[in-house]
């Protein structure tokens, strides 16, 4: 049996050892805290998605088992909502987030976890842009075309025809082998392979042969639109052209600038003087004094266009440029116009007509949404 000074010093040292047991062991727990992280503020905010990230600077002694971001429409997101996960571990991380509504104000925070708990960044709001807009669709209407062809005014007339119940189009007349000629049309027109006239090109896919209801599918809303303010003074005319870009394309823009002239007098001939159902029946062969319109007279761009910079052609951004024609007739300035249009740079749709504005000296035409 023993004794009770035995049993005393045993319960003594079990006391010390469990006490001096609990006491490191709180001390070790002190030391573990939940994560820190901050946020970052948000970038390349689209309709439906933006980048966003984080930083964990800190793991609270732990390891941090998941990191990523929060969101939602209401202050103070966390994680049993929306959220990403960007891996583990302290460092930089970024994300994507995606599946969000157009037009619409998210709050975001960065946050980390570990085995003490989540811990939050500061957080950030912001809005995402509206939807992707649509613009209306004008469609252009190269007209290949010369004084000497007597059929041209087949042509001429059914474009004449066209205007007077659609006012979406842009018209072009390119004159071959005649004294409206300019010197790059002809190379225009053989790049695609035509041959004779009357030639019609709509939308640079199509050859036109005069049906208004043929055209009606180019003049579908449009992904990107078009603006344009011309103004003349003196001897010159500017004109500043402002493309607008409802998404993103990786297929490159061009972008291609021509300055018109209407009222341009000159003999036509006309192989319908004697056809008595065609509007020019009775007008002779030529037509004395015929009056010439939309005649492309001069370039401010390629005459395939200018590459936009590609970092320009991004959803919700406007490009501007202005250019300026020299060597203005003062007395015409009554008569020019300037058109503009867009065209693909690669891909299937290479060369093809995306949409096109044309406007007079003193006109200025702003972006025409489509209500579709």
């Amino acid at each position: 049996m023993k004794s009770p000074g035995i049993k005393l010093a045993a319960y003594l040292a079990i006391f010390i050892s469990t006490f001096f047991s609990c006491t490191k062991g709180n001390e070790n727990q002190s030391d573990k805290t939940t994560p820190t992280v901050e946020t970052n503020s948000v970038s390349s905010i689209s309709a439906t998605d933006a980048l966003g990230g984080g930083f964990v600077s800190k793991d609270g002694g732990q390891i941090v088992k998941a990191r990523g971001l929060c969101w939602s429409t209401s202050p103070q997101p966390v994680v049993t909502g929306s959220k990403s996960v960007d891996g583990s571990g302290t460092g930089n991380f970024s994300t994507i987030i995606t599946g969000l509504n157009p037009g619409t104000t998210y709050y975001v925070r960065a946050y980390a976890t570990n085995y003490s708990g989540t811990a939050y960044g500061n957080e950030y709001s912001f809005v995402t842009a509206a939807s992707n807009p649509k613009f209306e669709k004008n469609v252009l209407l190269e007209q290949y075309t010369g004084t000497w062809c007597g059929w041209c005014t087949r042509a001429i007339s059914q474009i004449d025809n066209l205007y007077a119940v659609n006012k979406k189009i842009v018209h072009i007349a390119l004159h071959l082998s005649d004294q409206m000629t300019f010197s790059q049309n002809n190379s225009l027109f053989t790049s695609f392979g035509f041959t004779g006239v009357p030639t019609v090109h709509a939308d640079r896919t199509s050859t036109w042969t005069g049906s208004a209801t043929a055209i009606s599918y180019l003049q579908e809303p449009a992904d990107f639109g078009l603006a344009i303010n011309v103004e003349g003074s003196g001897t010159s005319v500017n004109a500043t052209v402002r493309a607008k870009f409802g998404i993103n394309t990786a297929e490159g823009i061009k972008m291609s600038v021509y300055m018109l002239e209407d009222g341009i007098i000159a003999n036509q001939s006309n192989n319908y003087n004697t056809d008595v159902s065609h509007p020019f029946y009775g007008m002779g062969n030529p037509i004395p004094n015929f009056v010439h319109n939309n005649v492309l007279i001069k370039i401010g761009t390629d005459m395939f266009g200018d590459l936009i910079p590609p970092g320009e052609v991004k959803a919700g951004n406007v490009y501007s440029k202005s250019y300026t024609f020299t060597n203005i007739s003062p007395d015409k300035l009554g008569k020019l116009k300037v058109a503009a249009f867009l065209t693909y740079n690669t891909g299937v749709k290479k060369k093809q007509v995306i949409n096109a504005v044309v406007a007079s000296v003193g006109e200025n035409k702003d972006f025409v949404e489509s209500s579709h």
